[in-house]
């Protein structure tokens, strides 16, 4: 069995916007969830924008669309 490799804060930041969205591979969403185990850091950074994305949802607005959603992306690089 493959053993998942350990990621630091910089890759776990890259690989969330796909795990939030359920599109990242079995072997990545392994890799960033055993990071969140321990980085609160990380980990709050993945509640934040569950929690965002559930309240975009509930605006119904089209984040389907390419432009929204390099908007929404450039935002949270910002934060």
């Amino acid at each position: 069995m493959k053993t998942n490799r350990e990621i630091d804060c910089r890759e776990a930041l890259k690989l969330i916007a796909a795990y939030v969205d359920q599109q990242s591979t079995k072997s990545d969403s392994k890799s960033l969830e055993k990071h969140l185990e321990s980085c609160r850091h990380c980990f709050d950074r993945v509640e934040f924008e569950k929690m965002l994305k559930n309240r975009l949802k509930g605006l119904k607005l089209d984040t389907s669309s390419s432009e929204m959603s390099t908007e929404v992306r450039r935002f949270l690089e910002d934060l």
